[in-house]
């Protein structure tokens, strides 16, 4: 079969137990990760000024939106699977949030909260800030934003090289030059399973990450995080962390 984005039923992707397999429990990789992408957020041009955020491939995950609160005046979740976007209204339009959600919170708290002033409980603000769009990565508008994060989702949406290539160039490019791009690749993974069906993954390296995003983004930070030999999780064995400015 193909592993090419267009050849998986991505409006079938079962989010609730995509949520439960990978955040039912909070890992400590997902722990550092949220404090190091919370602080970089913090630490973006201009200082002390509100930004226009996207998040891009959200997925069933309210941590990249958390971490950007903070800073943002608007946030766009730019999703392209039908279930997912249900899903992530549902879960703004909650009562509260879920306990793995207030625990990532505290995450972000943690590391930006002596600078701001933050919520105890963040849902009310954050699902007035969030725009959910239902799109592609691939069909990213150029320059439109501060900053845009992103998550696991260039890797994780095909297992075609020129298609990563695509999504990592149009992540670094719907910022605006000297806008900043936060985010995490899924690192040595193979094919995973959400509720017994099958969607793809692109086994990628730190060096291949590196050598996509450097002709676009400047100042580049990449750190691993928790590489091991086997996979904690299906699809996961370990990540990269990356930040860095859009050129000019």
């Amino acid at each position: 079969m193909t592993r090419a984005n267009g050849a998986y039923s991505w409006d079938q992707f079962d989010s609730e137990s995509y949520f439960q397999h990978y955040y039912g429990e909070p890992h400590v990789d997902d722990e550092v990760l949220v404090g190091l992408v919370s602080r970089a957020i913090a630490r973006a041009e201009p200082a002390g000024r509100a930004l226009e955020t996207i998040d891009i491939g959200t997925g069933p995950n309210l941590f990249p939106l958390l971490c950007a609160l903070p800073r943002a005046s608007r946030l766009t979740a730019w999703e392209f699977s039908a279930s997912n976007v249900a899903w992530l209204e549902a879960e703004l339009r909650a009562s509260q949030l879920r306990p793995q959600w207030s625990h990532f919170w505290r995450v972000v708290e943690a590391s930006v909260g002596g600078d701001v002033a933050l919520p105890a409980d963040p849902l009310r603000k954050l699902e007035a800030r969030t725009t959910i769009r239902q799109g592609s990565v691939y069909d990213l508008p150029e320059a439109g934003w501060d900053l845009a994060t992103m998550f696991f989702c260039a890797e994780s949406i095909t297992g075609d090289e020129a298609e990563f290539d695509r999504a990592c160039a149009r992540f670094a490019g719907c910022v605006r030059p000297g806008g900043t791009v936060v985010g995490a690749f899924l690192v040595g993974s193979s094919d995973y399973e959400v509720a017994g069906r099958p969607f793809p993954i692109l086994d990628v390296s730190p060096e291949r990450v590196r050598a996509v995003l450097e002709p676009a983004v400047r100042d580049l930070q990449c750190e691993t995080i928790g590489l091991v030999d086997r996979e904690i999780r299906s699809g996961y064995s370990g990540m990269l962390f990356v930040s860095g400015v859009r050129r000019d």
